[in-house]
């Protein structure tokens, strides 16, 4: 019954429904703290954490954030820190340097491998009731960082949500806006954030005559700073450049497709070894996977693959598709009542068997 109550306040806690000023008005305020963890490297990194009141162990949940300048400030991840600290769990949330600064590259691994060492390792945490759960791009890095002998074994639960299974395919959808779970095709209108995050990584391995300094200054105002100067460089360019960005940015058409398979072909070897496709054998610890289905960043057939891939080689995986989500937003109800409270009830199911271990 106490477990009950514990994922019940989560999810009412996470989900906007009308009880959600009841449920916080009951809830314990969790504690925060601006802590740091050591990276490899000797780094001194932020850690957020949210503290359960009147526990001085406790089970653990590490959110890793992903590609984002709000790293571990972003607002979704700690609604979900906060709620998971009101019912008993001490929730971490790391920055990864990397993906605060956008980019999608293999030290994150390690950094999340850090993070995950040094959380294990404190004294007000059960070290055997950790759940680690990585959110878009932090999603497969994270599996990936299961895999290092360090961890592996460790995590109660290994959470990966609205993360890619094929780097590749998830690019193509940020031109095209269309997926495919193997058996049905499906389009949707797809986040300019996603080429947008492709083109500022890989800039350098674009074959186009522009000057790729400033197109790169472009982007990194774009999404670093959120566009603040970005009207004032692109009226600097030249004609050229403006049709450059104009393509790779906005307009969905062939050429724009040709240019990403193009470089995709060239930067292979970089972002295949980030791709779950690519080391899915090594994989022998069981995965929770959440994807909303109106996600139009990774498109939520990259969880269903990743899934049907892993249960083809007897692997254990439980995975939820989840109509209230987009990417990492909730979307507001809309239609018949009963709709929404069968949703929350499946999302229960499904939250219920993720979260066992430290709610026990």
């Amino acid at each position: 019954m106490i477990r009950l109550w514990k994922l019940l306040k989560i999810i009412l806690l996470v989900v906007p429904t009308p009880l959600f000023p009841l449920i916080r008005l009951l809830s314990n305020k969790p504690k925060l703290e601006n802590s740091f963890f050591t990276t490899t490297e000797g780094e001194k990194v932020p850690l957020r954490i949210y503290h359960p009141t009147n526990l001085d162990i406790a089970p653990a949940i590490i959110l890793f954030p992903g590609a984002s300048p709000a790293a571990e400030e972003h607002e979704g991840v700690n609604i979900l820190g906060k709620a998971m600290a009101s019912s008993g769990v001490r929730a971490f949330l790391p920055r990864i340097p990397a993906l605060k600064k956008v980019l999608i590259q293999s030290d994150s691994v390690e950094h999340m491998v850090n993070a995950y060492m040094e959380v294990s390792d404190r004294k007000d945490v059960d070290s055997e009731k950790i759940v680690g759960c990585g959110v878009s791009f932090g999603g497969s890095l994270f599996v990936k960082a299961c895999l290092d002998n360090r961890i592996k074994g460790k995590p109660a639960s290994i959470v990966s949500y609205g993360s890619y299974f094929d780097f590749g395919d998830s690019l193509e959808f940020s031109i095209t806006g269309k997926c495919s779970d193997g058996k049905k095709d499906y389009h949707l209108d797809p986040h300019d954030w996603g080429r947008m995050v492709f083109f500022y990584n890989y800039l350098k391995y674009v074959d186009e005559p522009c000057n790729m300094d400033k197109v790169h200054e472009y982007l990194f105002d774009q999404i670093i700073n959120d566009g603040e100067n970005s009207e004032n460089l692109y009226r600097s360019f030249s004609d050229q450049d403006k049709d450059f960005v104009n393509m790779i940015l906005y307009e969905k058409d062939e050429k724009a497709l040709k240019v990403m398979k193009k470089t995709l072909e060239r930067i292979k070897p970089i972002v295949m070894p980030l791709s779950p496709s690519n080391f899915i054998d090594k994989i022998d610890f069981p995965i929770y996977m959440m994807h909303g289905a109106k996600d139009n960043m990774i498109p939520f057939t990259e969880t269903f693959k990743f899934a049907n891939e892993l249960k083809m080689r007897g692997k254990k995986v439980n995975s939820f598709i989840s109509n209230l989500y987009s990417h990492s937003e909730i979307d507001r109800p809309k239609g018949r009542r009963i709709n929404f409270i069968s949703e929350l009830f499946r999302m229960g199911k499904f939250i219920n068997s993720m979260l066992r271990p430290v709610l026990e």
